[in-house]
C-alpha cells in the first residue's frame, strides 16, 4: 500500500513566465505520519516551496499529487494590533467557528496550555503565540500541517519546547504528517524522518537525516553547522 500523501514530481518554479526558475527539478514525497524538515541557506526559497505545497502559489508547471483531505498552514509570523482586545479563545474561534468551549479546552489541555485560553492575544510571548497558532491549525483536523520557520521568532528555550511540541503532536495525533522549515540543523536531524535540503537556485537533495548528514555536498553548504547525527524516533502508535 502506498502511504504517500503528498508527491512532488518534476516541479519547476517560475514567477516570470518560464524565463527563469527559482527552484528546479524537485522530486520528493511525504508519507503518512512523517516529520519532514526543509533546510537551506538564506534565499534558497524555502518559504516559497512551502507555499507551493500549501497551494497558496498556483501554477500549471507544479506537478503535485495531493492524496489528503485537509492541510493546515501556519505562517512564519502574524502581525497583531497590540491595542485590539481579543482573547485567545476568541481569536481561535475566528478560524474555527464551529468549535465549542469544551472541545477548545480539550485541545489546550492536551498541550498543558489551559492558562493561555483567557489571555489577551497581544500579551502572549513569541513561543506562546506560536503554540496557539499550531493548536488552532490542529483544530481543523488536518492530515498535513505546514510550519513556516516556527522557531524564528522565539528564544532558545522555546525552541526546545517547540520540538517537544512536535513530539506531542505525533503522540496525540499520530496520523498527522508535518512539514516544517528550520535553521537549527542539530534539532532537525534529531526530530525529522526526512530532510529536504535547498540551495540557491537549485534543489539539492531529499533523504533521511543520516543520509543528509553524510552527504558531502550538504557539508559544503553548511560547513560547521552540520553536526553529528542523532535521531529521535516518533512512535506513531502512541495515543
Amino acid at each position: 500500500m502506498n502511504n504517500q500523501i503528498l508527491e512532488l514530481n518534476d516541479v519547476w518554479i517560475s514567477f516570470d513566465n518560464k524565463k527563469t526558475y527559482i527552484l528546479k527539478d524537485i522530486n520528493f514525497g511525504l508519507s503518512k505520519w512523517e516529520v519532514m524538515s526543509i533546510i537551506g541557506v538564506n534565499w534558497s526559497w524555502k518559504t516559497t516551496l512551502l507555499k507551493v505545497i500549501a497551494w497558496i502559489y498556483k501554477n500549471s508547471l507544479w506537478k503535485i499529487k495531493r492524496n489528503y483531505k485537509r492541510l493546515s498552514y501556519v505562517p512564519q509570523k502574524i502581525d497583531i494590533d497590540k491595542t485590539f482586545p481579543i482573547r485567545v479563545n476568541e481569536f481561535i474561534q475566528i478560524y474555527n467557528d464551529k468549535i465549542n468551549q469544551k472541545e477548545l479546552l480539550w485541545y489546550f489541555k492536551k498541550f498543558d496550555s489551559e492558562k493561555l485560553i483567557d489571555k489577551n492575544i497581544s500579551a502572549l510571548s513569541g513561543g506562546e503565540l506560536q503554540k496557539v497558532l499550531i493548536i488552532s491549525a490542529l483544530i481543523s483536523k488536518p492530515d498535513i500541517i505546514l510550519l513556516d520557520e516556527p522557531t524564528s521568532w522565539i528564544d532558545i528555550i522555546w525552541e526546545d519546547i517547540f520540538y517537544e511540541l512536535v513530539g506531542d503532536i505525533k503522540k496525540i495525533f499520530p496520523h498527522i504528517s508535518i512539514i516544517l522549515i528550520s535553521h537549527n540543523i542539530n534539532l532537525v536531524y534529531k526530530n525529522s524522518d526526512k530532510v529536504v535540503c535547498l540551495h540557491k537556485d537549485n534543489f539539492c537533495c531529499h533523504w533521511t537525516p543520516k543520509e543528509i548528514n553524510d552527504n558531502i555536498e550538504v557539508k559544503k553548504i553548511f560547513w560547521d553547522y552540520v553536526l553529528p547525527y542523532e535521531h529521535t524516533h516518533h512512535n506513531k502508535h502512541i495515543h
